[in-house]
């Protein structure tokens, strides 16, 4: 399951690393930090923070805060990041004690456009980010083939999301078994778009890509589950370079689980597009699947989790 994210906020780096391990335990990790100055009143008297992003790598019951702790606590991997904080606070230091001596009047914070504290905290977020955590992206070259698989009519609202995102980027396809007869009562056939049956289709739509600077996108309609390895083996043979899964987030998981683990049998998933994430309490059950989430109801999504 994908590690859970927070965000925590302190006085200071050190703060927030009490926080983290109050709150949720020795495995959680500060993989970045950010100072932040509140607008105050007009712009005057402003104070100073730490706004800090605290990662869990398995789902955890948030712990009650402690009362003020006898022994400092230790985060996962607190060797590395240890010096880090340590640098971080004793540069800030350093740099407010050049500024204002100890005889002059209380004087604001230290600037974070100081150049120590900034080279800090970007080699923490270097050392710390977990690259697996990076949202995954639609691939977009001329002539590139993305093939967009899922039930009814999801795959195709999908395709048409991400090409209104970037008009005259992408060209949208349909991909498949040609239905025979009139599609099943509440599924529509998209007649205006070409149809992806065979390699030589998918050779076709690449070749009008490059040479109209377009990617393609190509929705596959699943139709009937008891059909799923020919559905996917002939989706198989258009040879996709990337391949994500339309999901409904108001589905029954055990019901999406099933065409999802073997559509990953035969392909190499890339993402989830989630669709209907506003629409339930409980979006989170997409995360069971075990692939990241790159889309979110027409939008590309901030965080690989729900």
């Amino acid at each position: 399951m994908a590690p859970q994210q927070f965000l925590l906020r302190g006085p200071s780096l050190e703060d927030i690393t009490r926080q983290a391990a109050e709150l949720y335990g020795s495995d959680a990790r500060i993989v970045s930090a950010d100072r932040v100055l509140d607008s105050g009143l007009g712009g005057l008297l402003g104070r100073r923070h730490i706004e800090a992003t605290v990662v869990l790598p398995d789902p955890v019951v948030r712990l009650l805060p402690a009362v003020e702790p006898d022994i400092p606590h230790a985060l996962g991997a607190r060797a590395g990041i240890a010096a880090l904080l340590d640098d971080a606070d004793t540069a800030e230091d350093r740099l407010r004690t050049s500024a204002f001596p100890a005889a002059a009047s209380p004087a604001p914070a230290v600037s974070t456009e100081a150049e120590d504290f900034d080279a800090l905290l970007e080699r923490l977020r270097g050392e710390m980010e977990a690259p697996a955590e990076r949202v995954p992206v639609l691939l977009g070259g001329a002539g590139d083939l993305v093939l967009v698989i899922g039930p009814g009519e999801t795959p195709f609202s999908v395709v048409r999301s991400m090409a209104a995102r970037e008009p005259g980027a992408y060209s949208p396809v349909s991909a498949g078994e040609t239905p025979a007869g009139e599609p099943p009562a509440g599924e529509r056939l998209e007649e205006d778009w070409p149809h992806l049956e065979d390699v030589r289709d998918a050779t076709a739509a690449r070749a009008q890509g490059v040479e109209s600077s377009t990617a393609v996108l190509a929705a596959l309609r699943l139709r009937a589950f008891d059909r799923l390895g020919s559905q996917l083996g002939r989706a198989a043979a258009l040879r996709p370079d990337q391949v994500w899964l339309a999901v409904d987030a108001r589905h029954k998981p055990d019901e999406t689980a099933e065409w999802v683990e073997a559509a990953r049998s035969r392909f190499s998933v890339t993402a989830l597009a989630v669709v209907g994430a506003l629409e339930t309490l409980s979006p989170q059950t997409v995360n069971s699947l075990g692939i990241p989430v790159g889309w979110v109801d027409s939008s590309p999504a901030p965080r690989t989790v729900l």
